[in-house]
């Protein structure tokens, strides 16, 4: 639709008569908050930013307010309309941006970051669409009542993952409403400028039905909207465009839009036309004055820092040592059963190609979809997306399993990471928990070159609230695998497809394993009737590697090496590190990504703030250049036993000149 013929759909006579006093006084309540909010701003009471959707009202009334306790709607920086719609609850609006405690979430989101029953918003562009899929398939494949809404702007259409939740929502066909409220500017971008094509026709390229009203003619808007989530009800993903026009700036700043333009608009907006009323006058005053009567009475309490700063990753750092006995079978059948019993307890599973005959690219999930098929899920190829549907899942309390093929490819899914997944428990004020599971095989030994080879992990280590765990074949990843059961925030789980093949460590005849009894305990694997002189720190199959040489490297570097081989990456608990090194002196850290801002320098940094004394410290791990395809560079580009202890001797008599 071209801006023209905007300007034709808010010139068309409509009968306003028809409309429902209170759908009028909702939208003129919106309106009066924002309106308040920005009166805060400019007096210092109300901080950082304030998106209005004045002239929008309608839309926010028409959709969220005829929906039902059982349905959930996500919406996006613009989101106080659709809050105050769908909760009624203004009151705790208006506190949440004024910082109090008694805000929908104490203070903490403030006007982006919503969260109620039924109602969660967040910034970033399409970020919470799939999440919007994900509750939806829930309720799908729980037979719950209700739908789930996302609200989104016409700019939104720039976003990749919006196109990812577009595909999964019709795949999946899970009862989810994307209402597009098309006003015709992203920010200050024009939408000539910012979207090409026909908006119609992008949802329908996915089978996606779609609907279209305005906010000028509110009977129909009203009706549409109806039809729309109806049909929605009835199982189906649908689309719809609400066009519509936003009266004020952006934000706060600068409006750089034609003052004839706005002037039109502003004469043609319903509210306003109301306004020219006493009677609506009269009602917009009384409103008002329970605003402001509000705002004067709520207690200036705010959030304390010992109440927000805290989180939900496992920190025991007090463990005996128990002895560990693996079984005799290979990598990837433990981890198949591991993720069996996971099943058997309730969790869900997506993810690309992991589905039956294929059972995914390493055949961990092999068998599993038969078994369960409404609960192993194949996903397109799209990342994102997959931990977008899988964090929607776990917000709803489903434990969720979400395969990334490669961990190459987790850049593809940061944002859903970090923006939403890792943020929710603390910016929702404590209000619910995402115990999400991102498994993807790490590292390189293969062959698949530059893009399937990285060791990516130190990207993922220090992400708020996100726990990272290694697994090794020196333990039976079942065992890890069942701790995550009792951990409520997001866990990324790292397998190496080099391990896949190997099987269980159970080789005691130079080393004792004993295993930290607590969640994601370290592994120390001591010789047997000798004093180590070395501490090794390492995880993953790189462990296992420097297990399986162990004698290798006592014979070539004249130490008695004690490994210490680390599950749980973030947070790093490094007290059994320490008190081995208390005892050699001496420690050697190997990883399987490049050194630089890694897991070496985290180990060795603590351990100088703790006062260790080292007589022998060096960081081990692959160079820091892209991984190539010739096996034999390959190996001698990442950390090899041969590599490690040319390195070692190296650094040894460097250290004695």
């Amino acid at each position: 639709m071209q801006f023209s013929e905007l300007i034709h759909l808010a010139n068309k006579d409509s009968d306003h008569s028809l409309i429902p006093k209170h759908v009028v006084e909702e939208a003129l309540l919106i309106r009066l908050v924002e309106q308040k909010f920005l009166d805060l701003f400019s007096k210092g009471r109300v901080n950082g930013t304030v998106h209005t959707c004045v002239g929008q009202e309608f839309s926010a009334v028409a959709v969220a307010g005829q929906l039902t306790e059982d349905d959930w709607v996500t919406s996006n920086h613009r989101c106080h309309g659709h809050f105050i719609s769908k909760t009624k609850n203004w009151q705790g609006l208006v506190d949440e941006l004024m910082g109090l405690e008694s805000g929908v979430c104490k203070g903490i989101g403030s006007s982006q970051h919503l969260y109620a029953q039924g109602f969660m918003s967040n910034g970033p562009q399409a970020a919470l669409v799939p999440v919007a899929t994900g509750i939806a398939l829930h309720k799908k494949l729980n037979k719950l009542p209700g739908i789930a809404v996302s609200f989104i702007g016409e700019g939104t259409l720039g976003e990749g993952v919006l196109y990812e939740s577009f595909n999964l929502a019709s795949l999946y066909k899970v009862p989810h409403l994307i209402v597009c409220e098309n006003n015709f500017y992203s920010q200050s971008t024009s939408q000539a400028d910012g979207v090409a094509g026909n908006i119609k026709e992008r949802p329908e390229a996915f089978g996606i039905r779609t609907f279209e009203a305005d906010t000028w003619d509110v009977t129909k808007l009203f009706r549409v909207a109806k039809d729309a989530i109806q049909f929605v009800r009835e199982g189906n993903p649908a689309f719809l465009i609400i066009r519509t026009y936003r009266l004020n700036p952006h934000s706060k700043g600068d409006d750089n839009r034609d003052a004839d333009e706005l002037n039109f608009f502003n004469s043609k907006d319903l509210l306003n036309v109301f306004l020219e009323d006493e009677e609506w006058r009269n009602v917009s005053n009384g409103i008002s004055i329970k605003i402001e009567n509000h705002i004067n009475s709520s207690p200036r309490k705010t959030l304390h820092y010992s109440d927000y700063a805290k989180d939900q990753l496992p920190r025991d750092t007090t463990a005996k040592l128990g002895q560990v006995l693996n079984p005799k079978i290979r990598m990837v059948q433990a981890l198949n059963e591991a993720y069996r019993q996971t099943l058997l307890d309730g969790s869900f599973h997506i993810g690309e190609d992991i589905a039956d005959p294929y059972g995914g690219a390493f055949k961990v999930t092999k068998g599993l979809s038969t078994e369960f098929p409404d609960y192993v899920r194949n996903s397109s190829i799209s990342e994102a997306g997959l931990i977008g549907v899988a964090t929607g899942m776990a917000l709803m309390g489903t434990k969720s399993f979400a395969e990334i093929m490669f961990g190459d490819f987790m850049t593809h899914a940061f944002d859903q990471l970090i923006s939403n997944a890792s943020k929710m428990h603390h910016m929702y004020a404590f209000q619910t928990s995402v115990p999400l599971r991102i498994r993807t095989p790490m590292g390189g030994k293969r062959g698949y070159g530059p893009t399937h080879s990285q060791s990516l992990e130190k990207h993922l280590l220090g992400i708020d609230n996100v726990g990272v765990i290694a697994l090794s074949s020196l333990l039976n990843p079942a065992l890890v695998i069942e701790e995550t059961k009792y951990i409520d925030c997001p866990l990324v789980i790292l397998e190496s497809k080099s391990d896949y093949g190997k099987f269980l460590w159970t080789d005691t005849t130079t080393h004792s394993v004993f295993r930290e009894q607590k969640a994601f305990g370290a592994l120390k694997l001591s010789p047997t009737g000798a004093t180590p002189t070395i501490t090794i720190v390492s995880y993953g199959e790189s462990a296992r590697h420097i297990a399986d040489n162990l004698e290798l490297f006592f014979y070539e570097t004249d130490y008695i090496p004690e490994l210490i081989c680390v599950t749980q990456l973030h947070p790093l608990d490094i007290s059994l590190i320490e008190k081995s090194v208390n005892r050699t002196g001496n420690v050697l850290i190997v990883e399987d990504g490049s050194i630089s801002f890694g897991f070496g320098s985290e180990i060795l940094s603590t351990l100088v703030e703790n006062k260790v004394q080292l007589d022998f410290a060096l960081r081990v791990g692959a160079e820091p250049v892209p991984i190539p395809s010739i096996i034999s560079l390959e190996l001698e580009i990442l950390p090899t036993i041969n590599r490690v202890i040319n390195l070692v001797n190296s650094h040894r008599s460097r250290g004695a000149q």
